[in-house]
């Protein structure tokens, strides 16, 4: 999802320690709902954190951009969406959370329906989907001076090229995706019994206790969906690109994970579409120096959908 110093004059650089926070960064957005209908209003929340905890979001600028990718462009959005001002971009405005509506030519510029001509250039064909069927809206954020991301709003739009049966059939048994939830964190003892670490939440007074240069084993869970909607993995109907007809499938879950200090076994960690799991482990080594630790799991489903929780935890 992030697309970091995305202009071709930019060299991004990474580091090793990804999932460590050290000064203020965009780790997700949110897209509520997170699959939208053509006019439907959305809205786009921004988790910005920093060393200390929670960031200020103030700085932050989005704006849909309505720049389709060009032709033979490997990157998966048009550079020119990341600029300050342009043509192709409708701004959101600034902060944390922003709101929007979905352009009504979405699915034309994004999707499966035939897009507008472009002047100058050759007659363009429909977006691929991905992997799921689904097709997305790009928002470009910036959060500092060259410092590009962009976040995805999930679009329903109709599928096209098929029977009237195979069109009602889909149109009738699809649900539109729900963002994942963070169910649980616990730290698993010896023996796998689970201690409930609390997730963080107003007016909270103590944080849970780790001594320094411990390695915790952490157990994060998402809840078990038996129907859609749902908010963990939920089943879900797509269209087979060469048969199309339809099929049933189910999404895959990763988890990915952020601290303040510490050093993590793994970044991310997650379950295939054929794992029926809702839970997976990591192990955090804690700091060696006392003090507040501030931790985050943020979960993302395979159609685009993001949740997450924070927890503070206070090292002994």
């Amino acid at each position: 999802m992030a697309l970091a110093c995305a202009v071709s004059a930019c060299t991004p650089t990474f580091s090793d320690e990804t999932s460590i926070v050290s000064e203020p960064r965009l780790l997700a957005v949110q897209a509520t709902p997170a699959e939208a209908k053509l006019g439907e209003a959305f809205t786009m929340t921004a988790l910005y954190v920093g060393a200390q905890g929670p960031a200020n979001p103030s700085s932050l600028d989005w704006a849909i951009c309505s720049l389709p990718k060009p032709l033979g462009d490997p990157g998966p959005i048009n550079p020119g969406c990341f600029v300050d001002v342009s043509s192709g971009l409708t701004s959101l405005g600034s902060g944390g959370t922003v709101g929007g509506t979905i352009p009504e030519d979405a699915c034309q510029l994004f999707g499966p329906d035939t897009p507008p001509p472009q002047p100058g250039q050759p007659s363009a064909r429909p977006t691929d989907p991905d992997s799921t069927g689904g097709f997305y809206l790009p928002v470009r954020i910036e959060s500092g001076s060259g410092q590009w991301s962009a976040a995805p709003e999930r679009l329903a739009c109709s599928p096209s090229g098929l029977t009237q049966q195979v069109f009602t059939d889909f149109t009738n048994g699809y649900h539109v995706n729900e963002n994942p939830v963070v169910a649980s964190l616990s730290r698993l003892d010896a023996q796998g019994v689970a201690t409930p670490i609390p997730a963080d939440a107003p007016g909270m007074t103590s944080a849970f206790m780790i001594p320094s240069g411990t390695r915790a084993s952490l157990h994060v869970t998402w809840p078990s969906c038996s129907s859609a909607p749902c908010g963990g993995a939920e089943t879900y109907l797509t269209i087979d690109p060469s048969t199309h007809q339809i099929e049933t499938l189910r999404e895959s879950m990763v988890a990915s994970w952020y601290a303040t200090a510490g050093v993590f076994d793994v970044d991310r960690v997650g379950r295939a579409e054929d794992d029926p799991a809702t839970s997976v482990d990591n192990g955090w080594t804690a700091p060696s120096s006392k003090g507040l630790v501030h931790l985050w799991i943020v979960l993302r489903d395979s159609r685009g959908g993001v949740g997450w929780e924070s927890y503070t935890i206070q090292i002994e």
